[in-house]
């Protein structure tokens, strides 16, 4: 069970990060404002979460990551009209 909250972790954390960079890149201040406190969610998950599980993390998180950045290219374009 926690690899599978260390992978929804990383792919939330990733996720947001790409949100963040596009929020950023097209200047929209409220959403990129907003997606720092999702950030923090997630820094703070997969802190507590590798902390506990090792170096047997790193497939996890970087499985959820590549999720995540997919996931938020799509997103992006899908959910904030320009």
């Amino acid at each position: 069970m926690d690899n599978i909250i260390l992978l929804l972790s990383a792919s939330l954390l990733v996720f947001m990060r790409g949100m963040q960079q596009q929020n950023v890149i097209h200047r929209y201040y409220w959403w990129a404002a907003c997606t720092s406190y999702l950030i923090a969610i997630g820094e703070v998950a997969i802190v507590f979460n590798v902390a506990q599980i090792g170096w047997a993390a790193i497939p996890w998180v970087g499985t959820g990551g590549a999720i995540g950045v997919t996931a938020s290219m799509y997103a992006h374009n899908k959910w904030i009209k320009k």
